[in-house]
């Protein structure tokens, strides 16, 4: 028995072969034809910064000789005394001079003036002429920084900028070992810190 179709199912049957013909080629075209989907992007770390070095500040920047954290201080320039002749050479020793003190326990800072006179320091640095003078060879003033605090016997020297021996810095280290203990625990005093200058000359 042949089946019999109306001529309105053929129509929607053509129609739909029609539709789904081109939707399958359009399709195919459009998947032959697509730009290719861009890469993922890639992290790219950030550059790190070089370190950069410290200046030194020239306002706490150590005198030639200074040990690290000493105070900067002017050398006083005191005249040296009558050149002493010794085994050593020839040295001459000024007296020392006291730049600023400080009372025990107290910030207050008391100018030199108004220092006492530490005589007993003149009189151990001239007895140690003879090792003094070995310290340098050749011609040149030291002006040696002194840094000192009775109570705790501690104390620490460098030499000032208007030094002209050669190495001063090493002179200076041999003047402090030739003339160490100092004697600041028998001497008399009437202030507990003081920053004095002395200055040598070969």
């Amino acid at each position: 028995m042949e089946d019999s179709f109306s001529p309105r199912t053929v129509a929607i049957v053509a129609l739909s072969s029609l539709v789904g013909g081109f939707v399958a080629v359009f399709g195919g075209w459009m998947l032959l034809h697509r730009s290719p989907a861009p890469p993922p992007p890639i992290a790219v770390p950030a550059p790190t910064p070089a370190p950069v070095a410290p200046r030194a500040d020239a306002s706490t920047a150590a005198e030639p000789g200074a040990e690290p954290g000493a105070e900067p201080n002017p050398d006083a320039g005191s005249e040296p005394a009558a050149p002493l002749v010794t085994d050593g050479g020839t040295i001459s020793i000024g007296p020392i001079s006291v730049s600023r003190c400080w009372a025990a326990g107290s910030p207050a800072v008391t100018a030199g003036p108004a220092c006492d006179r530490l005589t007993a320091l003149d009189q151990h640095l001239a007895a140690h002429a003879a090792q003094i003078a070995g310290c340098a060879s050749g011609h040149g003033r030291l002006a040696l920084v002194m840094d000192f605090r009775v109570s705790t016997n501690f104390a620490r020297a460098w030499g000032g900028p208007s030094s002209t021996i050669p190495n001063a810095g090493v002179v200076a280290a041999c003047v402090r070992r030739v003339t160490a203990p100092l004697p600041l625990t028998t001497m008399a005093h009437q202030f507990d810190r003081y920053i004095a200058n002395v200055t040598f000359e070969w």
